[in-house]
């Protein structure tokens, strides 16, 4: 983004403040859509509102084709507003409320169950309003996603899934097709966030598309979808090795091609990229209230904190830092980039190389 017209943004509206760039999300979907298209007939895009719900986002996305996987009846609420059909929305979350429940049942989204107890939840809902619930399971494939453990959601610990282990997965299958008012749809797996390595993708892939397998032999279960979730990391560093929606395609659907020629048909593949469409596309710009030089550290004090960027003090998250009114000037000063939280930790960059930087400064992360 040009640093002239965000030092106005700033000057004009105020710190901290977000902005966006428009041209650059729609590109990210692009690529990301065509890479699997190319490859496959029947893909669709659910872009996971997590990553930033705000409404003129979800707008340009949908506007570009993309569906929603929201995990709150806020997010569901966005989504109905954004104008999307309900078919073209599934809701995630290992712990919805029976008000959240109400709701998608109620709007007729595809609900994405965690637990056999949420099932039974479901259906009692359904049956109390006498009209089908759609439904998929979350199926959780005990992976290692190699990504930090506080999003590696696939793992055999995690909180998330159903797992295949003990024949879980497929007896809650089997109690789901003899309830009444229950339509089963799809599998859905989502093993991680910020992941850069393409194999975990594609081990998740497999076993999942075995155990759709096994729904087809042993159930008679012919799914309408197949949804590997999201997790494509982006490159926060600028020096990181990640992939590409291409190479991550290329991965996937060969798996899913060997295993549509077992089961003799071809389910829809559902993907939901969250990060990876808007994570590049957006800067927080704050400004500098003061400059501290203590015995062992030198702080700038902006005018943000974790409040308004929750990673880094969530687990360590690395953002890169500019001084958009020092553009050009030579690196003089290792400086800590602190918030303005009273709790030690709301730091949002340490150690950072940066131009000598004095009050009014605008900060770019």
């Amino acid at each position: 983004m040009d640093p002239e017209l965000l030092i106005k943004i700033a000057r004009e509206y105020g710190t901290p403040v977000y902005v966006y760039d428009e041209g650059l999300i729609r590109r990210n979907y692009r690529e990301f859509y065509l890479a699997f298209k190319s490859r496959y007939r029947d893909v669709k895009v659910f872009y996971a509102y997590k990553a930033n719900s705000n409404l003129a986002i979800c707008h340009i996305l949908k506007e570009e084709g993309a569906k929603a996987d929201v995990v709150s009846g806020g997010e569901l609420k966005v989504a109905l507003k954004v104008g999307l059909n309900p078919r073209d929305i599934i809701f995630t979350n290992n712990s919805k409320t029976r008000q959240e429940l109400e709701l998608a049942v109620d709007s007729g989204v595809v609900i994405n169950v965690d637990s056999r107890d949420e099932l039974y939840r479901i259906h009692e809902i359904a049956e109390e309003r006498d009209k089908p619930a759609s439904v998929s399971f979350r199926v959780n494939p005990s992976i290692d996603p190699r990504t930090h453990p506080k999003i590696a959601t696939g793992l055999r610990e995690s909180k998330f899934g159903i797992h295949l282990e003990g024949d879980l997965a497929l007896n809650t299958y089997r109690v789901a097709m003899e309830l009444d008012n229950i339509e089963v749809l799809g599998v859905h797996t989502h093993i991680g966030s910020q992941i850069t390595c393409s194999g975990v993708f594609r081990d998740a892939a497999e076993k999942i598309m075995e155990f759709v397998y096994e729904l087809h032999e042993k159930l008679g279960l012919r799914l309408k979808f197949v949804d590997l979730g999201g997790g494509l990391g982006i490159n926060y560093r600028g020096d990181e090795k990640t992939i590409t929606p291409d190479e991550l395609a290329g991965e996937i659907i060969t798996v899913m091609d060997k295993w549509n020629e077992k089961l003799g048909y071809g389910p829809e593949l559902w993907l939901e990229p969250g990060r990876y469409l808007v994570g590049n596309a957006g800067v927080l710009l704050c400004e500098v209230q003061g400059v501290k030089e203590t015995p062992c550290r030198k702080f700038i004090n902006v005018d943000a904190g974790f409040t308004t960027l929750a990673r880094p003090v969530l687990y360590d998250a690395y953002h890169r830092v500019g001084v958009l009114t020092k553009i050009g000037e030579p690196v003089a000063e290792s400086y800590d980039i602190a918030g303005n939280i009273c709790e030690s930790g709301d730091i949002l960059a340490r150690d950072r190389r940066l131009p000598r930087v004095n009050v009014g400064d605008i900060i770019a992360v």
